[in-house]
């Protein structure tokens, strides 16, 4: 200990104590706070000796350290998360904490985030002064953490096994019994649930000091047999188990980056020795977990599967799971999951598209493993091992990505039309480039679904497959809504999905919002989702079903056939709209109305085409079964198929 705190023989050690206390909590009080303070705070609370942390926690220091961890404990001020919930919920309480927004009642608010609507496009809000106070008040509670843990272990914590069982069993008198509900009030539990539900591999590498101060401080939390009840058992029916299933899952999501990628990139060495670090931690505190549990009696221990073994296996077929009894929604998930991220070739040794594709002369113009380009390359591969975890997967609507195999800046993506609009059941391919600028500007993205280059399925998306969209820089937007470099691809596909593949598209169309809620408003509306549900029938159903691109091609059947029987009525019930509609105009088209899909409309031919659609459904079979082999003599043995119902 420095010579500021007295030996054990000193005349008057609680004299120095308290003055040390003092100037302790003076340090520790300092506003606005300094990293030098905190720094020595934590070099004091090092260097003293269990004795000596039991007379400071009494003169209060603890006590004050917690208070502020509580009063810095906001989730929702913490730098923005990059995960999809997370990102909309916190950008919501920047937006209404910055500037004053108007009621929600007015047209133009159906249409905000795509940068359509009323009103001005200029904003006051200060992005970067915005981030720097939140990087600020994060740093704090990061060394408010820190100092917390070194009280509880000093530099003392090892990783091993052995040695956690030392730790456990040693005989630290500043460990005392007080320390539980002053811990408690800090709301810490809270504060890992919500930071270990985050699995965005990009953002955590930006945050790498506070996310390696939280796994350290719960290491040293379950090291301490009073709090791993905390620690082990969910806090509701809703939760989750931190140590046996929030902290191996974001071990799990960080280990994506290097498992998940064949890529030849140079390593982030970084962002490599913070996982290893990570993937230590993670194994003491399941130690200490398991441990506790192997006391209490069978039926309360939490019961988990291995999300590692899961994933060496491949994807289920719809027989093998037929058994099981689950909703549609359940079995969208099992027959797609393992499918929703994958890898193939897409260009080959040339640069050269070996498929159908978008910005050939920028993939050929790129050396991607320049080391001009190696930053760009890794913030790639951070965001394409977040989306393992992090794309959307339901049975209203979902996004499928591929990538190559050799390169990250390109990607193919698959993204099905949400329920409840003119493009439900629909499957809508789109290229994905990242330029050499990036993140600094947005990725690009073309829309492949077109009809030839014929259908313009959405104000938002051109016939010649431009998607104009404020965050992509293709539409004048505020500034919160424009591309910035904390926005990711991920943001982009699910703007996509959310923001232009809506219910009411026709009121995306600049000045069309006046419009809405009157009756020739409506009337157009319905009239433009009559025609958008006949090109997404032919072009991004039957087309798709047809001539499916060989990298969806199981993702693609797959959808079909749990979906075979809502497509079907989906086919049916457009058909006898269009019978009523012909019927009630007398013709097969409406002179007064301009959709500007460019379909024809009612046409003989493509009302066939929709037919055809059903009856290609209704003949279809499990395309997860895999036919055996035919025996001398016989047929092949045919698979029993899985009816969903």
């Amino acid at each position: 200990m420095g010579s500021s705190l007295s030996s054990h023989d000193s005349p008057e050690p609680h004299d120095d104590i308290e003055s040390l206390a003092e100037r302790l909590n003076n340090l520790i009080d300092q506003k606005p706070w300094r990293m030098s303070d905190m720094l020595k705070v934590i070099g004091i609370l090092g260097e003293s000796t269990p004795e000596e942390k039991l007379q400071l926690c009494n003169a209060g220091v603890v006590d004050r350290i917690c208070k502020l961890i509580r009063e810095n404990n906001n989730s929702e001020a913490v730098v923005s998360r990059a995960t999809t919930a997370s990102t909309k919920r916190k950008r919501q309480t920047i937006q209404q904490q910055q500037q004053p927004r108007p009621a929600d009642n007015s047209p133009a608010a159906s249409n905000r985030g795509i940068g359509y609507g009323r009103g001005s496009t200029k904003s006051q809000w200060d992005i970067e002064r915005t981030v720097e106070e939140r990087i600020a008040q994060e740093e704090h509670l990061m060394w408010l953490l820190c100092a917390l843990n070194t009280y509880l272990w000093g530099d003392s914590l090892k990783l091993s096994e052995v040695n956690a069982s030392v730790l456990a069993g040693r005989q630290a008198v500043h460990l005392v019994d007080e320390l539980l509900p002053m811990i408690l009030d800090t709301a810490i539990f809270s504060l890992l649930e919500y930071h270990l539900n985050n699995d965005s591999i990009f953002d955590v590498s930006q945050h790498l000091d506070f996310y390696q101060s939280l796994i350290e401080l719960t290491a040293g939390l379950s090291l301490i047999p009073s709090f791993l009840p905390y620690l082990v058992t969910p806090k509701d029916p809703e939760s989750k188990s931190i140590a046996k299933e929030l902290i191996p899952k974001f071990r799990d999501a960080l280990n994506s980056y290097l498992n998940n990628t064949k890529l030849p990139i140079s390593p982030d060495f970084t962002l490599i020795d913070f996982i290893q670090r990570i993937n230590d931690l993670t194994e003491l505190v399941l130690h200490c977990a398991r441990r506790y549990e192997s006391e209490l009696p069978p039926e309360k221990r939490v019961k988990t599967a291995d999300p590692r073994q899961r994933c060496l296996s491949p994807p289920p077929t719809a027989s093998s799971i037929a058994s099981a009894n689950l909703s549609q929604e359940d079995l969208y998930k099992k027959l797609l999951e393992k499918l929703q991220m994958t890898s193939t070739r897409l260009i080959d040794d040339s640069n050269q598209p070996i498929f159908s594709m978008n910005f050939k002369k920028e993939i050929k113009s790129i050396n991607p493993i320049a080391a001009s380009n190696r930053e760009r390359n890794r913030r790639i591969a951070k965001e394409l091992a977040s989306m393992t975890s992090s794309l959307p997967l339901t049975l209203s609507s979902s996004i499928f990505v591929v990538m190559d195999e050799s390169r990250v800046d390109v990607l193919k993506v698959l993204i099905t039309g949400p329920e409840d609009t003119p493009y439900c059941n629909g499957l809508f391919e789109f290229d994905i480039f990242f330029p050499p600028n990036y993140p600094n500007s947005p990725p690009k993205c073309l829309l492949l679904t077109t009809g030839g280059g014929t259908v313009r399925f959405n104000p938002n998306l051109y016939a010649d497959g431009k998607v104009c969209l404020s965050l992509l820089g293709t539409w004048e937007g505020r500034n919160e809504e424009k591309w910035n470099p904390l926005c990711s691809c991920l943001q982009v596909l699910v703007s996509i999905q959310a923001l232009i593949l809506v219910k009411h598209p026709y009121f995306n169309e600049p000045g069309f919002e006046r419009h809405q809620g009157t009756t020739r408003g409506d009337e157009s509306s319905r009239k433009y989702n009559f025609n958008i549900e006949q090109a997404n029938l032919i072009h991004a159903l039957h087309g798709q079903f047809r001539n499916p691109p060989a990298y969806f091609k199981d993702v693609i059947m797959r959808h079909f056939w749990i979906k075979r029987d809502d497509i079907i009525k989906q086919a049916e019930k457009w058909l006898m709209t269009s019978s009523l509609d012909a019927a009630n105009r007398g013709s097969g088209s409406d002179p007064d109305f301009d959709s500007g899909v460019g379909i024809q409309q009612n046409s003989t031919n493509n009302e066939a085409t929709i037919r055809r659609l059903i009856v290609d459904l209704q003949d279809m079979t499990d395309p997860t079964v895999v036919p055996d082999v035919p025996t001398a003599g016989g047929d092949a043995a045919s698979s029993s198929l899985l009816t969903v119902t």
